[in-house]
């Protein structure tokens, strides 16, 4: 039996210098929201099997009635074994950028 792999984030509002609450981000069929700070500890409810999974992240509310591109964003990231694997999600309006973070 292999580990299991647990995923979080944080989502920073770059254009605004702050953590992005209230973004809903679903990965498989968990979706939760970030909390005050941005983060989310644990999307996979104590850990998930190694392998490919999507990131969904709802932004398009999260930027309300504001001009803004993105609906969503997602990622697809690959959880080759079992660890911890941070994935943050910078945002602004008109742009985006993700790491592997730690």
């Amino acid at each position: 039996m292999s580990e299991l792999a647990t995923v979080s984030t944080h989502v920073l509002d770059v254009a605004e210098g702050k953590p992005a609450a209230g973004v809903r981000v679903t990965l498989g069929t968990r979706t939760l929201a970030t909390d005050a700070a941005g983060r989310i500890a644990d999307l996979t409810d104590g850990g998930v099997n190694p392998g490919t999974y999507r990131l969904l992240f709802e932004v398009g509310p999260y930027f309300a009635s504001s001009p803004h591109l993105f609906e969503t964003i997602t990622l697809e990231v690959q959880l080759r074994e079992g660890r911890h694997y941070h994935v943050p999600l910078l945002i602004s309006p008109y742009s985006c950028s993700s790491y592997r973070g730690t």
